[in-house]
């Protein structure tokens, strides 16, 4: 793993996978934190009604953009008035009520179809 983050074409030429290694990374890092969060959250009396705030921040983060504080601020408060907006204009009346579960989720999606990158999220610039 060293020589690896030291120089990857080093590591190459004298014969270490550089697939095998990242396989073995993610999955040691995966297991360390399964099991971190298995005793955290039963030492904490952690409720699986927290799984809604989690996936509350999945759609957040789509729209703010991956690697911007500040879209990731700017997305949380756009997310939550505009899904308070449209539960109160059109969930009511038209739909019967209910849409904060699913609306995060279609605004973020209509974001990502025109901005990949999200609102704050950097320019990919791919050169060829």
């Amino acid at each position: 793993i060293r020589a690896l983050g030291d120089d990857h074409q080093a590591a190459l030429s004298v014969g270490i996978s550089l697939q095998t290694i990242w396989v073995l990374v993610w999955f040691v890092s995966g297991i360390i934190a399964l099991v971190t969060g298995i005793a955290w959250g039963a030492r904490a009396g952690v409720s699986f009604a927290l799984e809604i705030i989690a996936f509350k921040a999945l759609p957040v983060l789509m729209l703010g953009g991956l690697e911007s504080i500040t879209g990731a601020i700017v997305g949380g408060l756009a997310i939550g008035i505009l899904e308070k907006l449209f539960e109160i204009y059109w969930g009511q009346p038209l739909l019967g009520g209910n849409t904060e579960v699913w609306f995060a989720y279609v605004l973020a999606l209509i974001v990502l179809l025109f901005r990949p990158q999200g609102l704050f999220g950097e320019k990919i610039i791919e050169r060829v």
